[in-house]
């Protein structure tokens, strides 16, 4: 399976035997700093939630190159990806509460929406406490169609062709699965639009460009956010 994004070179993944799923082991740090701005901001507000929480084990769904790792060094974490370790979050191979936490980074936008349910069904089944989910905010869907338009990228074209999560919808099929749900809006999207119109038509420049948005911006405040991290905890 090809993914339009590099991995990155920081983390290495270690496939645990016969579950389609690997162990994040972190070899450079500094890595992180090498993210594009979009992919730092978003894996940096989950982390930072998931340090609220006693979570010590976690499940990166979704999580390709395991980066999510980078910011949370001394934690477990385990990653399931189509692309790199062959499994499924529709299918996860774990037994019930296998981890504290279930994280799914900009994921349910890349699932068919008709699937969408089934893979929050198979968060909620391993996850012993929390699930912690982000993707872009239902409203920017004009943002997202002027960079489809402008960059023709793969993944773009799956948040305008399946449509966007919804958050309401999100709260309250969680809801149903025994989860308390609350939404944090977070970064710039107008720093996003600059941002990913350079990563993809001017690469050549987009490293520089991610390294001083990164460092400078990478606590922007907006007026109008590019993500929602959802926060769900499950009610006793």
């Amino acid at each position: 399976m090809t993914v339009p994004i590099k991995a990155i070179e920081g983390v290495e993944l270690d496939l645990i035997e016969g579950c389609l799923i690997a162990a994040a082991r972190v070899v450079d740090e500094t890595a992180k700093f090498k993210l594009s701005w979009d992919r730092f901001v978003r894996l940096k507000a989950a982390a930072e939630s998931v340090k609220e929480t006693a979570a010590v084990h976690l499940l990166d769904a979704g999580g390709y190159d395991g980066a999510l790792a980078l910011f949370l060094p001394n934690f477990k974490i385990d990653v399931i990806d189509p692309a790199t370790t062959g499994g499924s979050v529709l299918a996860i191979p774990c037994d019930e509460a296998s981890y504290d936490a279930v994280l799914a980074i900009d994921v349910l936008e890349h699932i068919e929406p008709e699937k969408r349910s089934q893979a929050l069904t198979e968060f909620a089944r391993v996850a012993k406490t929390h699930i912690i989910l982000n993707y872009p905010c239902s409203n920017s869907k004009s943002a997202q169609e002027l960079m489809l338009k402008l960059t023709n990228n793969a993944l773009i074209s799956e948040h305008v062709h399946w449509d966007l999560p919804d958050s309401d919808l999100i709260i309250k099929e969680m809801s149903r699965r025994g989860f308390r749900a609350t939404v944090r809006p977070h970064s710039s999207l107008a720093v996003w639009l600059g941002q990913f119109v350079t990563l993809n038509l001017a690469p050549e420049s987009a490293a520089e460009l991610n390294k001083h948005l990164i460092e400078n911006y990478s606590d922007e405040p907006f007026s109008q956010a590019l993500y929602h991290l959802v926060i769900c905890e499950r009610e006793s």
